[in-house]
């Protein structure tokens, strides 16, 4: 086994699980799709309702309900996925199975414990880092504007396909471009060509 290509294949995986991740949270878990009705249901009708606004934060004691996805998500996405990667190691005869299976691994497991502290803080350790912090905010403007910031645990989709949207973004710009241009009409010569 190739150890070179064992972690390329980690990390190629890995970066797909960005855009895997985006597409299943943007036509899944925010649309109603037969026969995934459950997955939107649970998502949208019931995480987005209990942590939305001021409540984005779970409160009270013991483990909040609907933080998590189900226990059987991580083995049907595995299961889904191993005939693709199965096919692409077949095609380009290159040892990257497990490879590929760690990189998924790894991108389920980062994204629920990460999501799990955006909603639940712990103080754990990561939850100190600015990177962090950066992507609990990311995540909060998605539960303020649902169609927007896709991407949990790496923003890399987000950001190729347009919807990634920060506090200074999306919907604070247009509102200071209408204060300056309304501030430009109320001044004096306002509107007036030199010469």
């Amino acid at each position: 086994m190739d150890l070179w290509t064992q972690a390329l294949a980690c990390l190629t995986w890995f970066l797909y699980g960005s855009f895997f991740e985006w597409v299943s949270h943007r036509y899944f878990m925010h649309e109603k799709r037969f026969p995934l009705y459950h997955v939107f249901h649970g998502h949208t009708m019931i995480h987005h309702q209990i942590y939305k606004g001021e409540n984005f934060l779970a409160r009270g004691p013991g483990r909040p309900p609907h933080v998590m996805l189900r226990l059987s998500s991580f083995p049907l996405i595995l299961l889904a996925h191993l005939p693709v990667f199965l096919l692409f190691q077949w095609l380009t005869g290159l040892p990257t199975l497990w490879g590929a299976v760690v990189g998924c691994t790894l991108y389920y497991v980062s994204y629920e414990y990460m999501h799990y502290l955006m909603h639940v803080p712990r103080g754990h350790f990561v939850e100190r880092f600015r990177w962090f912090r950066f992507l609990r905010e990311h995540h909060r403007l998605h539960h303020k504007y649902m169609l927007r910031n896709f991407n949990v645990l790496f923003p890399l989709a987000d950001v190729c396909l347009g919807t990634l949207v920060t506090a200074e973004g999306w919907r604070s710009k247009p509102a200071r471009r209408h204060r300056t241009l309304a501030a430009r009409k109320k001044r004096p010569g306002a509107g007036r060509t030199p010469g």
